[in-house]
């Protein structure tokens, strides 16, 4: 009744403040007093802490209570309560992320296993926890965390091992002065030692304990009682068994501690028996039957409830799963809807894309064709052009063999005419007839050395032409000026059919321009009949300018057009309609020039049709089109 009233008053108290964090560790510390003497009185400041930190919604000190609450429920032996707390309180640290608060929860849950008798699962739990706080550099936990594995391990039989953790756990408890643990830890070290059969050193270390039993915890004097009896009982002092034996009762007693009441009674009883007093010792070992018995119905319970816990877990966590199952099969059809509408539109994107690198493809196709035409135009071009140097070579050597003959020719002649008059062997008439033929001789030797003087310029300046952008038509008027005396004595008419529009302009040296047109003219002045008539005209085509000359003279054969056409050699010179005499050296000297300025040279004729050449040259200066 009396604790009904402390509560009723806590709660009030409660209701009426606010969350004081000396307040809460005060009861904090009444809880973990009360927790192995007086379990009401543990609950009672439970529930007040917890109905303050509900109103206050701090979720730290919710950790903390839910802590406290399940080491108050593993001590009265409920492992169910025990293990929701413990769950509860290490879901909330794992949200908030406080790892020192995850390490004691995990101690919680060895706990647990541990009275479950999964000792393996409680060792390794408990080494969890005891990493954590190493790595956190946090020893005060340390020495309970030892202990219990020391505990677990004596439970295993594995003695030295425990030894090796209980002696670790002291040493740590000295250090940080927890002596409560290091009351436990000496405890259960004696009882090792005695399990070893160690029973001398075992009753050392129960002796150090002893020599302070008014210090220590009642839990811990009810173990040290039960110890001793047990170590006198085998050691032959059955009477001091007995005394030790019944003061572990009368205190596990008070506490309602019936494990240690069923293990008192025990060596109770068989001490008894030891010294002969049955009836007593009969009466002792039915009343430990009771309470084993009871134990019995405990653990069974617990073993049921465990189970059952179970039973509920794997329901949830089925429930769990089947929910998990239907979030991700929403989301994976969301995401397969959005992955679809994602993929039409990137083959939208990828159509667009294909049809637009098609049309490009087909442009630039048509282009690269276009290039390709008119790449091989050029390199038909040069190739020509290569070949027309070669035979330019050809042609020098045999124009000093050509001008030996013609030149030396007309001297002779010129010089036996003047030795034969010296000496006055010709007739008047005969004088004249020879002068005549020396004119003829001299005219021809005259435009020969003409020719020959412009050809050897050339080959002196290295055929290094100066190219410009010249206007062809202007040029043309300049030469027919030159030409007027040969076209009035042969009777020729010129037309010259000038381009419409734009100034037709053509990339070349224009002291070469000169000397190409002097020529091509001269030729059809000299194939022309009398009162016949030329044609001049201009066209474009790939960026070539055409200059046309055409006559109306025989015309050529097609053998004898394609040799003048292609090859770079002096032909053999043709006579004139009016008996006109050449050397071949003219055409070879046109051809040379076209071929450093970049051009060439285009023949078209028939017999009895006349001839037409076609002088072609670059349009635009590459330097000037390519910036």
């Amino acid at each position: 009744m009396f604790s009904f009233i402390v509560l009723l008053f806590l709660l009030y108290q409660g209701s009426e403040s606010t969350f004081d964090q000396s307040s809460f560790e005060n009861f904090k510390s009444k809880v973990q007093k009360y927790r192995y003497d007086d379990l009401d009185s543990a609950f009672y400041y439970l529930t007040y802490m917890d109905s303050i930190v509900e109103q206050e919604g701090n979720m730290e000190a919710k950790i903390e209570v839910l802590y406290l609450k399940g080491g108050v429920y593993y001590v009265n032996g409920d492992y169910v309560n025990a293990q929701f707390s413990y769950d509860e309180a290490f879901e909330l640290a794992e949200k908030l992320d406080l790892s020192l608060e995850k390490a004691r929860i995990l101690n919680g849950r060895g706990l647990v296993f541990l009275g479950q008798h999964k000792y393996n699962q409680a060792i390794e739990t408990w080494k969890q926890s005891l990493q954590i706080f190493k790595k956190h550099s946090s020893i005060e936990f340390q020495p309970t965390l030892m202990f219990n594995i020391g505990l677990a391990y004596s439970q295993l039989s594995q003695f030295d091992t425990s030894l090796a953790w209980l002696d670790q756990s002291i040493e740590l408890a000295e250090k940080v002065g927890n002596q409560a643990i290091e009351d436990m830890a000496k405890n259960r070290r004696a009882k090792v030692y005695f399990d070893k059969g160690d029973y001398e050193t075992a009753k050392d270390q129960y002796q150090i304990l002893l020599e302070r039993e008014g210090d220590i915890s009642n839990w811990e004097r009810t173990f040290l009682y039960s110890g001793l009896a047990e170590l006198e009982l085998k050691t032959g002092s059955a009477s001091r068994s007995v005394d030790f034996a019944e003061k572990a009762y009368h205190i596990a007693e008070t506490m309602k501690a019936l494990w240690d009441q069923e293990r008192a009674l025990a060596i109770w009883s068989e001490a008894l028996e030891k010294l002969g007093n049955f009836p007593k010792a009969l009466e002792i070992a039915r009343f430990n039957k009771l309470i084993a018995d009871s134990l019995f119905n405990k653990e069974k319970e617990r073993e049921i409830n465990f189970l059952q816990l179970q039973v509920v877990e794997a329901q949830n966590k089925e429930l769990t799963q089947t929910n998990e199952l239907i979030r991700q099969r929403s989301q994976l059809k969301q995401r397969f809807i959005l992955g679809l509408v994602a993929m039409i539109g990137l083959l939208l994107v990828l159509v667009l894309i294909y049809r637009r690198n098609l049309k490009l493809r087909e442009r630039f196709n048509v282009k690269l064709k276009m290039l390709n035409v008119e790449l091989e135009e050029k390199r038909e071009m040069i190739a020509a052009q290569n070949e027309s140097l070669n035979q330019i070579n050809e042609a020098k050597n045999k124009l000093f063999s050509i001008l030996s003959h013609d030149l030396r020719s007309p001297l002779g002649n010129l010089k036996s005419f003047v030795i034969l008059d010296k000496r006055g062997a010709f007739e008047e008439s005969e004088r004249q007839e020879a002068l005549n033929l020396l004119e003829s001789q001299l005219d021809k030797t005259d435009y020969l050395l003409e020719n020959l003087l412009q050809w050897a310029r050339t080959q002196l300046e290295g055929f290094d032409p100066k190219p410009e952008m010249v206007e062809i038509p202007v040029i043309f008027e300049e030469i027919l000026g030159q030409f007027d005396l040969q076209l009035k004595k042969k009777g020729l008419s010129v037309n010259h059919v000038l381009p419409t529009g734009s100034r037709f302009l053509a990339f070349v040296d224009k002291n070469n321009l000169k000397i190409i047109l002097q020529n091509i003219l001269g030729n059809a002045i000299k194939f022309s009949p009398k009162s016949g008539e030329i044609v001049l005209f201009y066209s474009e085509e790939s960026g070539m300018a055409k200059i046309h000359i055409r006559d109306n003279g025989e015309g050529l054969d097609d053998e004898k057009r394609k040799k003048l056409e292609n090859e770079f050699s002096m032909a053999k010179s043709s006579t004139g309609t009016e008996d006109e005499k050449g050397t071949g050296l003219g055409l070879l000297l046109v051809k040379q020039l076209l071929v450093y300025n970049g051009g060439y040279l285009l023949i078209r004729s028939f017999p009895g049709q006349g001839t037409e050449m076609i002088v072609c040259l670059k349009r635009n200066d590459p330097e000037r089109v390519k910036s």
